[in-house]
């Protein structure tokens, strides 16, 4: 802090002082990402680079499906899409334990889904039906911001542009930055990829170039905490049927070449929903099969990296 900064703050009334050191605090943590905590991803041994199932049977209540799991970066709060109801459920660890699902005050209007809780932990992102949208998955982007007391504010919408598929997958790697998918008047395909800047308290949009969008499917972009690299599904000539992960690795203001994950990951059915946890380790992504219920798996990003050299 400034040093006249400091000398302005000490004037207040100490209650006066306490409120704006929390704003102070909030705008401080909103622009500097939270160090990655010690997660502890519910007592699970973590996988190697091969995938193995997680299974939120144990963790959540029966009846109760998990979808788009989300770790915050300080490892006390766990976000969900409840697959039945399409609604954001949340959990908090507190002394070491995981408490009970509890649906997010924030999900109340509307289906929401897709939560993606920021690296600072001050912002998360979704996608909710509520007005502008409609229907089941036609959803726009919003927004919440931690309040001083560590709870969530009101929603603000974010981005809304005229479209009948709705936007999806909500993911900032750093404030003022925004990844999504849509189906635009300008998309290539049935879902492309698109990025948004926050100038002057506006979101500018702009449509990513090929190779990333095609005539056909792409869903659910992904930076990496570290801006390393961009993962995302896709349905593309070359993959292994369904839709495949792939990686795109940073080349400065650029991207390079997606690459295809490999038959390790992807299969002849559809993989989806593909997130990096905060600490970098892990990718978590969902198995969908035209008949079955679909299935979480989580893998080491040594999967990720060690496809690097690739995509040149």
């Amino acid at each position: 802090m400034y040093l006249p900064a400091i000398k302005t703050f000490l004037k207040f009334p100490a209650r006066a002082r306490e409120l704006a050191k929390a704003k102070l605090v909030a705008c401080l943590l909103l622009n500097h990402p939270v160090l990655a905590a010690e997660q502890d991803y519910f007592a699970m041994t973590p996988p190697g680079k091969t995938p193995k199932i997680f299974s939120f049977n144990t963790i959540v209540p029966k009846g109760m499906m998990v979808g788009n799991p989300t770790f915050s970066a300080d490892g006390k709060e766990f976000y969900f899409t409840e697959e039945h109801s399409r609604n954001i459920y949340m959990m908090k660890r507190s002394n070491g334990q995981w408490g009970t699902p509890v649906r997010a005050g924030f999900s109340d209007l509307g289906h929401n889904y897709e939560p993606y809780i920021s690296q600072s932990n001050q912002e998360l992102f979704f996608v909710s039906t509520r007005a502008p949208g409609s229907g089941k998955y036609n959803g726009r982007i919003w927004q919440v911001k931690r309040q001083p007391d560590g709870n969530w504010g009101e929603p603000v919408l974010v981005l809304d542009r005229p479209t009948t598929e709705g936007f999806w997958f909500p993911t900032s790697p750093k404030p003022g930055l925004l990844y999504f998918g849509a189906t635009l008047k300008d998309s290539l395909g049935e879902g492309d990829f698109y990025q948004a800047r926050l100038n002057n308290g506006s979101w500018q949009v702009s449509h990513l170039k090929p190779p990333f969008n095609t005539p056909g499917y792409e869903w659910d972009p992904l930076v990496s905490p570290d801006g390393s690299y961009m993962i995302f599904q896709s349905k593309r000539p070359g993959g292994f049927g369904g839709t495949d992960i792939y990686v795109s690795f940073s080349e400065g203001k650029d991207w390079g070449k997606p690459v295809n994950l490999g038959s390790n990951i992807n299969t002849p059915e559809y993989e989806t929903a593909a997130k990096i946890t905060p600490d970098g380790k892990y990718m978590f992504y969902t198995l969908a099969p035209d008949k079955g219920k679909p299935v979480i798996y989580w893998v080491s990003t040594g999967v990720i990296t060690a496809l690097k050299t690739q995509s040149y």
